[in-house]
């Protein structure tokens, strides 16, 4: 019974979460205003080491955006159960390839996946599922979520180290080459 219970209560977790999801294909309108601060949080440690060379890291303890070895952060904050989170995942894989070839942008921008309302376990399965080569954290509590007021996935914010918003897209990718045209401009005035 007890099991149920736990079973039940997990899966209404998850369920609010999705709603959370963008219904349609996002309003493409910026839900962060450049130029403004995104709050401060902490992401969990590293799980791999890769992870860890990855965003130049030196231990795997808990991290801070600033702590990131590059001029730009590329944050995307989905959720596992998310049907628009899904359907986004190949454009942002493909972002971090051009992202990773293109010798101006390698090393300076870094992406990071956020998976919003779950654990470490859902986390994983949305990355091998999806095969998304970057990074994602869990932030099973919504401690992250809360954080930076975030309204709904999946959300792409493009940050200095220091937090200071640049760019930011709600919903899925519908111009892929203007996402990757803004990433190159806010990227050259840095």
């Amino acid at each position: 019974m007890e099991k149920r219970f736990i079973i039940s209560l997990k899966l209404l977790i998850c369920l609010l979460c999705a709603l959370q999801c963008d219904t349609a294909f996002g309003s493409q309108e910026p839900p962060y205003l450049a130029g403004s601060q995104l709050s401060p949080f902490t992401l969990p440690a590293p799980d791999s080491q890769q992870t860890l060379s990855y965003l130049g890291l030196k231990t795997m303890v808990p991290c801070t955006i600033d702590q990131i070895d590059a001029k730009l952060v590329l944050i995307e904050f989905v959720n596992a159960l998310c049907p628009h989170c899904h359907a986004n995942a190949p454009k942002v894989n493909r972002l971090y390839q051009v992202i990773e070839k293109d010798p101006a942008l390698a090393g300076d921008i870094k992406i990071i996946g956020i998976c919003v309302g779950n654990d470490r376990t859902e986390t994983s399965a949305f990355k091998k599922i999806l095969k998304v080569p970057f990074p994602v954290f869990p932030d099973e509590n919504l401690v992250i979520a809360q954080a930076v007021q975030l309204k709904k996935t999946p959300t792409m914010v493009l940050v200095t180290r220091s937090g200071k918003v640049l760019w930011s897209l709600s919903g899925e990718i519908q111009d892929f080459d203007g996402v990757l045209k803004d990433l190159r401009e806010n990227h050259k005035k840095q």
